[in-house]
């Protein structure tokens, strides 16, 4: 039952990754071309790692859970993470570095089932972040800054 769980759980995560990733990567022919981002290789960068997480999930791969956890926490501390200077902001990448310390603690003690839960909370923390992203991004530059 536990197993089930936690596939389902992995499973749901992957989904929402691939959704967001198929949602941006295929600009619809009515869609407005946006200009190349500068943060372009560092996303590609956190999507590998976290497809590397997943991955290390569905082989009980404790090794390759935790050199792509830590991988990401350690993206987190790049200068071009910090896009934006907002109290919201820091407090996302807070909680995107716990999750990425919830799911090394987990795989470093074997606790599939925990790493597993620390992924759907990473994901989690991806979704609510970009969404903010977007939302501040929408907003007058003048108005952005708490």
């Amino acid at each position: 039952m536990k197993r089930m769980m936690t596939l389902v759980l992995v499973l749901t995560g992957a989904c929402l990754i691939v959704g967001l990733h198929s949602s941006t990567a295929a600009p619809q022919a009515d869609a407005v071309e946006r200009p190349a981002s500068h943060l372009t290789p560092l996303m590609r960068m956190k999507l590998d790692r976290s497809k590397g997480i997943l991955e290390g999930l569905t082989l009980e791969d404790f090794d390759m859970i935790v050199s792509n956890a830590r991988a990401l926490r350690l993206l987190s501390t790049e200068a071009g993470w910090n896009v934006i200077q907002t109290t919201e902001y820091a407090a996302q990448s807070r909680d995107f570095q716990r999750a990425t310390d919830l799911i090394v603690e987990a795989a470093e003690g074997k606790d599939i089932h925990r790493a597993a839960m620390g992924y759907v909370a990473l994901t989690v923390r991806c979704v609510e972040c970009h969404s903010y992203m977007r939302k501040v991004q929408a907003v007058p530059e003048s108005t952005n800054r708490e």
